[in-house]
């Protein structure tokens, strides 16, 4: 069988069919690189697990706590307590940058993996797409046009969690990385860097809104984000601080 990326993260979440499964180990003694994607994610969902449980607000907890005594609430308020609880950690966890990190790597590998490119407009000009996006309530950030032999080609709207996101593609022959404008919450204290999926991930802070970087290379994501800088000096002013 020939390699297969996103086959292989099914097999790592255990949603390979029996016989895809056997295909797959089959395969991974005789494919370093299928085996070291196999090894880099399953550490990625060790350290994912390894993170700090969110801690409801004290508030939550007392509500919970009454809706559990002996005497105190009907078991219909009990439950509501309980989601309440449950609704606060998936706040808290949908603006881990660590799950977006994630979430941006697989978007990255699923629309560069597809036989054409999943783009809702093709344009090289970044005032065509700045309008695109615009149109539909979202606020780019000054974009190069191109860097590091890379070239704007096109964009579309990507889901994540419960957003659209706007996601950029920037391409030359085997070269390929993605921008993504990621609305609120993202925690971010300063840029934040990740190896994930066989990507690398630099999420930051420009001009208020989270931005994502995802590429193959590191060279190229530096690269890039040298350019992008220039840019920013040029027509966005000075980034502004992380939220606290």
């Amino acid at each position: 069988m020939s390699c297969d990326p996103e086959r292989v993260t099914g097999y790592v979440d255990g949603e390979l069919a029996p016989d895809e499964r056997a295909q797959l180990e089959t395969h991974l003694p005789t494919c370093a690189a299928c085996s070291a994607q196999v090894a880099e994610e399953r550490s990625l969902r060790a350290r994912l697990r390894s993170l700090p449980q969110p801690e409801p607000r004290p508030a939550l907890e007392a509500r919970l706590r009454q809706g559990l005594a002996p005497r105190g609430r009907s078991r219909l308020a009990a439950w509501l307590a309980l989601a309440a609880v449950l609704l606060a950690g998936l706040a808290w966890s949908r603006g881990s940058a660590t799950l977006v990190g994630v979430q941006l790597a697989r978007d990255h590998r699923h629309c560069f993996s597809a036989h054409t490119l999943p783009a809702q407009i093709w344009s090289n000009q970044v005032d065509v797409l700045r309008a695109f996006f615009e149109k539909r309530g979202t606020r780019l950030p000054p974009l190069p046009s191109g860097a590091a032999g890379l070239e704007l080609v096109g964009a579309r709207f990507c889901g994540l969690l419960d957003r659209p996101i706007a996601h950029l593609y920037y391409s030359a022959e085997s070269k390929r990385l993605s921008l993504f404008v990621v609305p609120e919450p993202v925690r971010l204290d300063g840029p934040y860097t990740l190896r994930a999926l066989g990507q690398h991930v630099r999420l930051r802070r420009v001009a208020g809104q989270a931005v994502g970087l995802v590429a193959d290379n590191e060279e190229d994501l530096a690269a890039f984000e040298r350019s992008f800088d220039h840019s920013l000096a040029l027509f966005g002013g000075p980034e502004v601080p992380p939220a606290r």
